[in-house]
């Protein structure tokens, strides 16, 4: 095991900034203090650090149940992770989650321009498309702590987590996708050895560019045995082969276009993708405004990309309301309440219209950050919180000025 390095505060700050864009549930005080220890290269003390909680999370095609955790385990994992894999470097044709300045929207980008050109090759006919099977849930333990990066409080840190939840990774956490990535690199160093130069990798899912038949039937029985020896296994049903030019209409598929127009578009054909990416762009406009409620109500998983376009729309009267609208039609499960309670703990105009069923699924979820999210719009409510504060919100209470107006986040990339 190696012992790791010490890493610049300002670029962990940056990093965990974009981890904190897949947060299932928005820290109350914006992970202000998560930012601060990190800022001087601390981990959060150890009482009561690997909180857990559980989101049943709608999905594209499907509603999972998700572990959640609190910015304590976030902020650990995420610091540990970065020193264990300070000095590892992916294979070029790795895309995902590279290193600590890695950003998801240049790196997807170029990972859409290298298929392409795969793609246009006329030698190259097929693609040999491979899936890991269930990850983040089947990564045995052990195949991360026989990393050649690993630490020693990294390798304490993920023994204790797969003690609590069954599991090393947690889904939406930039850490777990960092080590995910790195305990794949066998599996790199086979393709790489079989088609060097026609593969890509994000995550779990693998492109790889073949001549014929016979040789994807090749590399894939050699990649069937690379992650047999790390205890994975591929997924039978997204693992297959197809023409080249599929990749067009799949990962690499480009929506381009006035967000407005691609938003229209997305609601007449049922396009969750176009919808997420109109969502995330576009300014605050009548139209969406007008038809936001409705579709997350047909499409719960938008809920938050439709929470990051209210918090820009909070300004013009249609977008207010929408969001009122969106409260007093709302769904009273945890899910929904991590999402509108960071919106209205953000605009404070919203929260004479939180529903009180909303705040009472948070105080019962048994989930401190869900907890801490309810207590804030009670307090702009001036309404008797139903359960006592945390120490953090406690502090919050006490404190005034600018320090007091940190606010939850609603930027996202879920």
């Amino acid at each position: 095991m190696t012992d790791g390095t010490s890493l610049k505060g300002p670029a962990l700050c940056a990093a965990f900034g974009s981890d904190l864009l897949t947060d299932y549930v928005p820290d109350a005080l914006g992970a202000g203090d998560a930012r601060r220890q990190l800022f001087r290269g601390l981990l959060p003390t150890d009482d009561g650090w690997l909180e857990l909680g559980e989101l049943r999370v709608p999905l594209a095609r499907r509603v999972e149940s998700i572990p959640v955790a609190s910015c304590a385990v976030r902020v650990r994992m995420f610091l540990l992770s970065e020193q264990a894999l300070s000095f590892h470097t992916p294979r070029p044709e790795v895309y995902s989650y590279r290193s600590l300045d890695w950003r998801y929207r240049p790196a997807y980008q170029a990972r859409q321009l290298h298929l392409r050109a795969l793609a246009a090759r006329h030698d190259l006919p097929l693609v040999l498309a491979l899936d890991v099977q269930r990850l983040s849930l089947s990564l045995p333990l052990e195949a991360l702590l026989h990393g050649p990066w690993m630490t020693e409080r990294l390798a304490e840190a993920l023994t204790a987590l797969h003690a609590v939840a069954g599991r090393c990774l947690l889904p939406g956490h930039r850490w777990s996708n960092r080590l995910a990535t790195a305990a794949l690199a066998p599996l790199d160093e086979t393709l790489a050895a079989l088609a060097p130069g026609r593969w890509t990798r994000w995550g779990d899912d693998v492109h790889v560019f073949t001549r014929d038949q016979n040789e994807a039937d090749d590399i894939r029985a050699a990649a069937e045995m690379s992650l047999d020896r790390i205890g994975l296994r591929l997924s039978p049903e997204k693992s297959a082969v197809a023409a080249a030019s599929s990749v067009l209409t799949g990962p690499a598929r480009s929506l381009t276009g006035r967000p407005e127009e691609v938003w229209r578009i997305g609601l007449a054909i049922g396009d969750v993708t176009a919808l997420r990416y109109a969502l995330a762009r576009t300014p605050p406009d009548k139209t969406v405004s007008r038809d936001l409620v409705e579709a997350v109500r047909e499409r719960p998983v938008l809920l938050p990309r439709a929470a990051h376009y209210l918090d820009r729309a909070m300004y013009t009267s249609t977008g207010q309301a929408a969001a009122k609208r969106l409260l007093s039609t709302a769904k009273t499960d945890t899910f929904t309440a991590a999402r509108l309670l960071a919106l209205a703990g953000r605009h404070p105009k919203l929260a004479a219209d939180v529903p009180d069923e909303l705040l009472a699924v948070a105080d019962s979820s048994g989930f401190r950050p869900l907890r801490e999210l309810a207590f804030r719009v009670s307090v702009l409510r001036d309404q008797q919180h139903m359960c006592p504060p945390s120490s953090r919100m406690e502090d919050w209470l006490r404190i005034s000025g600018f320090a007091r107006r940190r606010r939850p986040q609603v930027s996202t990339l879920l």
